[in-house]
């Protein structure tokens, strides 16, 4: 099996952990050696504990489309600044572990499109698990099968949810549960008719336009899988 990673929580994750706020407010940083020593465990342990016979890294790179579709996707980061080693960090990643730098869109689309029944994708972020396919969350050391209707269900949920740390709106009063219910008590066939009735009782006159802007920032970029509430006709439809 060939591991599929999502380098870019680790490069956060490292960098931040290899800083410190100080009393006044300045950061400081463990020197360059400490931060690569220890994303270089990291790296080591994750092959290790996965068994893997083969790996193959993701890194978002530059001019993600998402910011095209809403330049406030992701705006309510501003302010949270790169850890001080971050290019210090993907550097040495993109060196000794067989990286790939995906310009135009983001990793997560990457590990999307590279996943197949003799892969799985490592990473930490929520947002995947609309994939089918094996899973390993890195963190929690924990392995995941993930049917296709579980993974399109989970889009769905994030169409209803919206999602808060994307800055992607969602219909307000719809969290896990109330996604989880609606779905649930709904044919698979019709939830493309629910959530349009959401959106508009929801957003009023721009819905349709909301729902386009959602389906294509949420939606990875999956190849080999159907994607669901027809984005590329609600994509036409929106350029005429």
């Amino acid at each position: 099996m060939k591991l599929l990673i999502d380098l870019d929580p680790i490069v956060y994750r490292v960098g931040f952990a290899t800083q410190h706020k100080m009393p006044d407010g300045e950061i400081e940083a463990e020197p360059i050696r400490y931060a690569l020593s220890t994303v270089k465990r990291f790296m080591n342990g994750l092959l290790k504990d996965t068994k893997v016979e083969h790996h193959k890294g993701f890194l978002t790179g530059k001019n993600n489309f998402r910011y095209t579709i809403d330049p406030e996707y992701k705006a309510n980061r501003k302010g949270v600044g790169k850890p001080v080693h971050y290019q210090a960090i993907r550097d040495y990643l993109e060196k000794h572990y067989n990286t790939e730098i995906v310009d135009g869109k983001e990793a997560d689309d990457a590990l999307a499109e590279n996943q197949t029944n003799n892969t799985a994708i490592a990473t930490i972020d929520k947002d995947l698990l609309m994939v089918a396919g094996n899973h390993y969350n890195y963190v929690k050391k924990e392995w995941k099968k993930v049917s296709e209707k579980e993974g399109t269900k989970f889009f769905y949920k994030q169409m209803l949810m919206g999602d808060k740390v994307d800055n992607i709106p969602g219909i307000k009063g719809i969290g896990p549960k109330t996604a989880d219910k609606l779905l649930d008590g709904t044919d698979r066939k019709d939830w493309d008719k629910l959530v349009e009735e959401k959106y508009e009782e929801f957003f009023g006159e721009g819905w349709f336009n909301r729902m386009v802007q959602n389906t294509q920032l949420l939606w990875m970029i999956q190849t080999d899988t159907l994607m669901p509430m027809n984005i590329e006709g609600y994509a036409n439809a929106k350029e005429e």
